[in-house]
Formats: C-alpha cells, sequence, structure tokens
C-alpha cells in the first residue's frame, strides 16, 4: 500500500515539473532569447538615439549589429550652423537632405545651390583719349549711372587736364596708354616702353594726385610685347591688361554705330567680358552707340565694374613674331634702378611731406629714400613741385636749378654742387649726386641748405614722415 501511495505523489511532482519546463521554454521563446542584460539595453539605446525602434526579431535569426543611422559626414551640421539656424528661427535639415552650397569632391570648389546665378560683369574701357569725344562718353555713363575705365594718353592728357579731372571726379578708373601711341617708338625697346609709361604716369599724378598703376599697351600686346615688356612691368608693379572682346570702333575710320553695337555685344555668355572702345578724336560713332551697349548688357543681365591692380589679368600670350624680334633686355644695373623701386610705388608705406618755405608736397613711398640716414630726393620732381625749375645738360650729366631766387648747378660726374651769386661768383661744394637712369637724386638736406632753406627738421608719426624748413 505505502508503493501504492507513492506512486501517485511521484507522478504528481514529475508533471509538475514538467508544466514549469514547458512555461519557462515558452517564454524564452517570446522575448527572442534577449533576457535583461546590460548589453541589450545597450543595443535598444542606439536604435533610439537614430529614431528607429528595435525590430521583431526570430528566434532562428541572430540580430544584426544595430548602426546609427547618422548623415554622412559632408552633410553634418557644425555647432555653429545649428545656432545659427535656431537664431534664425529655421529648422535643422533632416538626415541625408540636400544642402546649399555643398563642397563637389570631383570639381573641388563650392557647387551653387539650386536656382542660384553668378553674377555677370562687364567692364567698359576706353582707350586713346582724352579728346572731344570724351565729354559726350562721360556725359552718357553719368545719365545711365554707369562706371567706367579710360586708358588715357599722356599727350592728350598733358593738353585737356580738365577732361582728366572730370574723368576722375566721376568716379572711373584712369588706366596708362603711353604718352604718344607711336608704335615704332614704343617696340623699339622696353626702355622707351618705360619711358613713356613713366611720363604718362607723372602727367595723371599731377592732375589727380594719383599714379595709375594698369597699363594697356597700344594695339595690344599681341605681336607687341615680349616676356621681358610683361616681367619687367610685373615686377615693378604694374598690371597689364588687354581685352576679351573688340568693339571693332577702330578697324576703320568712320565703323557706323549699329556695327560697333553688333560686334561691342557678340557674347553675352561670359561671366566676366573686358570690352575694348575708344574716346579718341574721331570716335563720335562709338558715343553714339554707348547707350544701346549698356541697354543691351543690363537686358542680359550684367553688371558693370571699374578695372584696378586687383582685377584678374586680361593678357594676349606673346606671339612668335613678338619672341623673334630679339629685342635688348635692359642690363641688370639699368633694372635694380628703375624696375626694382618702382614696385614700393604701390605698395603700403609712410609718404614724405615736404612744407618747405610756404609750399607743401607729398614724396610716396618709392619716391624716396631713406640711406645712410639721410632722405634721397629725386631732383626734377621735387624742386618743381615746390615752384622751381630743373634743366638737364646731356653732355656734362648736370642739372641747372632755378629755385627761391637762386641758380645752382648739380654735376653727377664732378659729384658737387655749385651755388652761382648774382655777381658772377660761384661757390662750390662736394655732395652725393646721384645718376639713376635718367634722373638725378640727391640728399634732400644738401638741397634745402644749397636752396636757401636752411634748418630743416624731420618728423615722424604714425601717418607720415615731414620735413620743414623756413
Amino acid at each position: 500500500m505505502k508503493n501504492n501511495r507513492e506512486n501517485p505523489i511521484r507522478r504528481i511532482m514529475i508533471c509538475g515539473l514538467l508544466v514549469i519546463a514547458v512555461v519557462l521554454s515558452l517564454g524564452v521563446s517570446a522575448y527572442g532569447g534577449q533576457g535583461n542584460s546590460s548589453g541589450s539595453r545597450s543595443k535598444y539605446s542606439l536604435q533610439a538615439e537614430a529614431g528607429s525602434t528595435l525590430p521583431l526579431l526570430s528566434k532562428n535569426n541572430a540580430p544584426a549589429v544595430p548602426v546609427q543611422d547618422l548623415r554622412p559626414a559632408a552633410a553634418r551640421m557644425t555647432t555653429a550652423e545649428l545656432r545659427q539656424l535656431h537664431i534664425s528661427g529655421g529648422s535643422a535639415p533632416k538626415a541625408g537632405a540636400e544642402r546649399p552650397a555643398q563642397v563637389s569632391a570631383a570639381a573641388g570648389k563650392a557647387a551653387p545651390a539650386a536656382g542660384h546665378r553668378k553674377e555677370k560683369v562687364v567692364y567698359l574701357t576706353f582707350d586713346d583719349g582724352p579728346s572731344a569725344v570724351t565729354p559726350k562718353v562721360l556725359s552718357i555713363l553719368q545719365e545711365q549711372g554707369v562706371k567706367a575705365t579710360f586708358f588715357v594718353l599722356g599727350d592728350q592728357a598733358a593738353g585737356r587736364p580738365e577732361l582728366i579731372k572730370a574723368i576722375w571726379e566721376q568716379g572711373h578708373a584712369i588706366g596708362n596708354h603711353t604718352y604718344n601711341h607711336n608704335y615704332h617708338d614704343l617696340y623699339s625697346g622696353f626702355k622707351e616702353f618705360w619711358r613713356q609709361i613713366k611720363q604718362t604716369e607723372e602727367t595723371v599724378r599731377e592732375i589727380t594726385g594719383v599714379r595709375p598703376q594698369l597699363v594697356r599697351a597700344p594695339g595690344g600686346t599681341f605681336g607687341h610685347f615680349d616676356s621681358t615688356y610683361f616681367n619687367l612691368l610685373k615686377q615693378a608693379g604694374y598690371g597689364v591688361m588687354d581685352w576679351t572682346v573688340d568693339s571693332g570702333d577702330s578697324r576703320r575710320r568712320g565703323v557706323p554705330a549699329a556695327e560697333i553695337v553688333e560686334a561691342s555685344v557678340a557674347d553675352l555668355t561670359s561671366s566676366s567680358v573686358v570690352l575694348l572702345l575708344h574716346d579718341g578724336s574721331g570716335h563720335e560713332q562709338s558715343a553714339k552707340a554707348l547707350p544701346a551697349i549698356i541697354e543691351r548688357y543690363r537686358a542680359a543681365g550684367y553688371g558693370f565694374g571699374v578695372l584696378d591692380a586687383q582685377s584678374d589679368p586680361v593678357q594676349f600670350r606673346v606671339s612668335s613674331k613678338a619672341a623673334s624680334l630679339h629685342r635688348g633686355k635692359p642690363s641688370q644695373d639699368w633694372i635694380s634702378v628703375n624696375i626694382a623701386p618702382n614696385a614700393e610705388l604701390f605698395a603700403p608705406g609712410k609718404a614724405l611731406a615736404l612744407e618747405i618755405g610756404g609750399m607743401e608736397t607729398k614724396l610716396k613711398p618709392g619716391e624716396y629714400r631713406l640711406q645712410d640716414g639721410q632722405y634721397y630726393v629725386p631732383l626734377r620732381a621735387t624742386v618743381e613741385r615746390l615752384g622751381g625749375r630743373v634743366g638737364w645738360d646731356v653732355a656734362t650729366r648736370s642739372a641747372a636749378v632755378s629755385w627761391n631766387g637762386r641758380s645752382m648747378t648739380l654735376d653727377s660726374q664732378r659729384q658737387e654742387v655749385g651755388i652761382h651769386w648774382p655777381d658772377g661768383t660761384a661757390e662750390y661744394k662736394a655732395a652725393q649726386v646721384q645718376l639713376q637712369g635718367s634722373s638725378l637724386w640727391v640728399p634732400l638736406r644738401m638741397l634745402l641748405e644749397a636752396a636757401g632753406h636752411p634748418g630743416a627738421e624731420a618728423f615722424v608719426n604714425a601717418e607720415e614722415r615731414r620735413v620743414t624748413a623756413a
């Protein structure tokens, strides 16, 4: 009987154990075998950060390693960008959304946003003036609210200073087109081209107070400039500017306005146009064509700009014709005296103000130099700006100066200054008279004392250097 009582109990216990095993098995299957381990919690957290939920997993398929759904590196926003969006009231773009001005790996530069159009600019340039045509051109430009660049000739500027002043005061740019436009002279060798550039530069400076830094070669550089012209002008601080579109107004005499207009607007697709026009004598048709040219460019979406030394240079290549001329290159001594110091004229620096005998002028950096503790100045420029006169004797390489009621000679060969008194006597003193190129340079203090301006005092402040003398 005892065995009979134990068997039912044992059977009940075995059945109970089997039921518990089945229940546990079903529970594990329902949760995919993950349980509540810290690893499982970590995986879920990553998925939640990514903005997605954990997919239903089958017990027969192991879960893939969860990965955050982040934007590609190129589309990520910096803290500063997010801050700016917050300030402007915008919202951060969704993951994968297109962002404006993304860097193109293929092009290596920013691609414009959809709908953004690059601004197109046309530079109107006028050569060979000023002349009787220039006032009409200026009037049209003023009416249209357009600025331009005038490449002027020195001999015309000297004869019409009022027009140079009008060009400058109306906000147009002035470039250097040499002095006489004579091809034979200009392209016989660089020294003559240089002489004319400097002569025109000084003429414009006397009228406007500013030196033109842009240079345009008469007839353009093609067929005329070799590498010497290009290289030395660049070293001297000048920018050489040709053109991209020729209006054709100088191809023959009397080109009609309609033809000039059509040639001027032949290309309305380029982002930047440098248009060649003329305001020299005989170019009345160019002025007549100007309103229509401006209208056509405006209608095509162009703005109007002026050129300066920072503009991208437009230069024709050196032709085989120019390269085959084998023109002599200036000597290294000439280059060191003329080219190297010239760049300082356009470099930032302190001017030397001269306040002498009630008159005042300023020499810009490059127009004077400090040597052995003294100011050295160019004789002609200094004396003439302060009211004197200077003559040059080629044979003796000496200068005759009339200034402040005195007559003087400065001799570069004898290294002396001579003061010639009214009674016919003369007094000679040793002096450092330096011939550099075609200019005499002298110590400023010696010059002032010889001219009867003693007691010079020198000052330096944050803006300038200044020398005063009675």
